[in-house]
């Protein structure tokens, strides 16, 4: 087996039957095997599951967890590839899987993400997220790289493939509550091996989060950052004008767009998501993921 995709679902909605279709649809020069991993869903997704011939394990939803159930998709692969895409995530076309995996060109490539791009009904504030921090240019991070770009934020799960021997040596760190993609990524770095960032290799991938959505993820993320997600290389330079040259280009995306009408909308945005994180970091609340996790006490405190 050349590959294993891997999908993390519960009540995946209608997306999930079409991430199913394109899937079974991709022109790849070699085998691939899909493994889906159910939590409970209630909603159908089984049973669209059941109409392809998937590997599917059923767990219980108290056993969810992004590193630990991640960690099982990767025991159950049979692939010299582990690819992961989200339930909610669509490739653009049929060479979407080729090109991933087309991305380990040298022995040193431990992990290669693809691009994501935002749905037409995403917001313009999460449009410009996506357009911010997903480049159309191919980009390969090593250590000690004298910058990164936007902090490597296009590092993540939700389109990512890993060479199976090393993923397995490695594994997700499963004392994390999310972001498990960065914490994994930076040990990677760490220990001279690279990851590849090919922008060929795109999904459809964006979320409307209500206000409260968004602050609560960032709650969670920010737990993340304070368990150890931040040792991922970021962009040179202090945060403050990491955050400000942000600001800046969201401006002026708003104004080329003739999108200014959601500039009061789009600060309001800004604010919560930082405020989450930073309330996160600090310790000083916690999110829904990790009230729902049992995190090893001296690692949150």
């Amino acid at each position: 087996m050349d590959a294993s995709i891997v999908i993390l679902v519960k009540n995946g909605g209608a997306n999930f039957p079409a991430l199913l279709e394109r899937i079974y649809s991709q022109q790849f020069n070699g085998s691939f095997e899909v493994i889906v991993i159910d939590s409970g869903s209630t909603d159908g997704s089984l049973e669209a599951a059941r109409r392809h011939p998937v590997i599917l394990k059923q767990i219980p939803p108290a056993e969810f967890h992004h590193s630990r159930t991640r960690n099982l998709g990767a025991e159950m692969a049979q692939g010299d590839y582990i690819v992961y895409i989200t339930q909610d995530a669509l490739p653009l076309d049929d060479n979407w899987l080729q090109r991933l995996i087309d991305g380990f060109d040298s022995p040193s490539v431990a992990m290669v993400v693809g691009r994501q791009m935002p749905r037409q009904t995403a917001s313009p504030p999460e449009k410009f997220f996506y357009f911010y921090n997903f480049p159309e240019s191919k980009i390969m991070v090593q250590s000690g790289d004298s910058d990164y770009y936007h902090d490597n934020v296009f590092i993540s799960d939700v389109n990512a493939a890993y060479r199976r021997g090393l993923l397995l040596e490695y594994k997700f760190d499963d004392n994390i509550v999310m972001a498990e993609d960065k914490e994994i990524a930076a040990r990677l770095l760490e220990n001279r091996l690279s990851i590849v960032y090919q922008p060929a290799a795109a999904v459809y991938h964006s979320h409307n989060y209500s206000l409260k959505e968004l602050f609560d993820r960032h709650l969670d993320y920010g737990l993340a950052n304070r368990l150890g997600v931040d040792r991922l290389p970021g962009t040179s330079g202090n945060a403050a004008s990491g955050l400000a040259g942000y600001l800046g280009a969201e401006w002026r995306y708003l104004a080329d767009n003739r999108l200014l009408r959601w500039a009061p909308y789009a600060i309001v945005y800004e604010l919560v998501k930082y405020a989450g994180l930073w309330l996160g970091k600090a310790g000083i609340m916690k999110g829904p993921a990790a009230r729902s996790m049992k995190l090893n006490r001296e690692r949150t405190v």
